[in-house]
């Protein structure tokens, strides 16, 4: 199996997660859907916004790009971040849904995922490159 398949796979996970998170809070802003649940606009325009720039860093996944890592620790502080606020306005005032911090929560791990196939690629590659001067 070539070394850049995991980070092909990582791409894949990105975009279909990405696509995902646009389609459903697209629908909610949109008034296609009414969900059962407390629904900050914010946090739905947030989402909306960070699938379309999750679309753009699995590019840069997919493509292998020297600034990769750094494009993905954005993604992943951008929502423990909001992760952080969204379960401390939960606890302290039930102001937002269950369901929006548990969304926060899987974001943030299907992040953390992508972070960790896209570091132990690199070194992989790192390891064959210095092992084999002569790889490409």
């Amino acid at each position: 199996m070539k070394k850049s398949i995991y980070k092909k796979i990582a791409a894949i996970i990105a975009i279909i997660f990405s696509l995902l998170t646009i389609v459903e809070g697209s629908q909610v802003l949109l008034g296609i859907t009414q969900p059962e649940f407390i629904v900050l606009t914010p946090l739905l325009i947030y989402n909306v916004i960070m699938g379309i720039i999750g679309l753009l860093v699995s590019g840069t996944i997919w493509l292998n790009h020297k600034k990769v890592m750094t494009y993905i620790k954005i993604v992943l502080i951008a929502h423990l971040s909001v992760l952080i606020i969204v379960g401390g306005i939960y606890m302290l005032s039930n102001a937002v849904a269950l369901h929006s911090v548990q969304a926060m929560a899987t974001r943030v791990i299907v992040w953390l995922v992508i972070v960790l196939i896209v570091r132990f690629t690199n070194r992989l590659e790192k390891q064959i490159k210095e092992s084999n001067p002569y790889e490409k």
